[in-house]
C-alpha cells in the first residue's frame, strides 16, 4: 500500500503528476514549510506580430491555460517573469487563478547565468518555504535549474515549449529535481 508519509514533498509532487495527468499538487505540512519549491516553465508559443516582443500565439494561449491548470492545487504564491510579454502572457491564468500579481524581474541584456546568479537568491529569501513559479526563456531556464541544483539540463530548442522543471529547495541540503512536461501539444 502507499504510504504518504515515507516519501518528500517532491516525490508526491512527481506521484501527483502522474497520476493526475498533469495536475501539481502540493501537500500541506509542516515539514514542507521548511522547503521552498520553484516551478520553472519557458513561455508559451509565441506569435510573429513583434520580432522583438512578440505575444503569444493561439497555441501559447492554450498552453498558458494549461499551466494554470496543471497548477490548480500546487498552493503558488508568487509568480516572477521577465520584462518580455511572451512570459507575462504565459503567466496571467495561473496568477489570475491564485490571485496573485505578476513580479517583473527584467533580464535586460544580462547573460543567462549572470541573470540566474542575481535572481535566485533574491526569489529564495523572499519566498522561502513557498511554491513560486517562474517563467523564464530557452536559455534562463536551463541557468535558473542550474543555478538552482547545480545539475545541467538539456538544452531548450527553440520549437520547445512543454518543459517544466520542479526544484524543491529544503533549508538545509542540497536541491532536488524533476523534469516534467505540461500540456496538450
Amino acid at each position: 500500500m502507499f504510504n504518504r508519509t515515507s516519501i518528500s514533498g517532491l516525490q508526491r509532487i512527481a506521484v501527483g503528476l502522474v497520476l493526475a495527468s498533469g495536475l501539481l499538487v502540493r501537500p500541506a505540512s509542516a515539514a514542507s514549510s521548511q522547503i521552498t519549491t520553484l516551478v520553472i516553465v519557458r513561455h508559451a508559443e509565441k506569435a510573429t506580430d513583434d520580432p522583438r516582443d512578440p505575444t503569444l500565439s493561439p497555441a501559447g494561449q492554450e498552453r498558458a491555460q494549461d499551466l494554470a491548470q496543471a497548477l490548480d492545487g500546487a498552493g503558488i504564491s508568487a509568480v516572477y517573469v521577465t520584462e518580455f510579454k511572451r512570459t507575462r502572457l504565459t503567466a496571467e491564468p495561473t496568477a489570475q487563478h491564485f490571485g496573485l500579481t505578476i513580479e517583473a524581474r527584467p533580464r535586460g541584456e544580462m547573460q543567462p547565468d549572470a541573470y540566474a546568479a542575481d535572481q535566485v537568491p533574491k526569489i529564495l529569501k523572499k519566498n522561502a518555504g513557498k511554491v513560486v513559479l517562474i517563467i523564464g526563456h530557452s536559455d534562463t531556464v536551463p541557468a535558473m535549474v542550474k543555478a538552482l541544483t547545480g545539475k545541467t539540463v538539456a538544452p531548450i530548442d527553440e520549437t520547445e515549449f512543454d518543459r517544466l522543471y520542479i526544484v524543491e529547495v529544503p533549508k538545509s541540503g542540497p536541491a532536488r529535481l524533476i523534469a516534467a512536461r505540461y500540456g496538450r501539444h
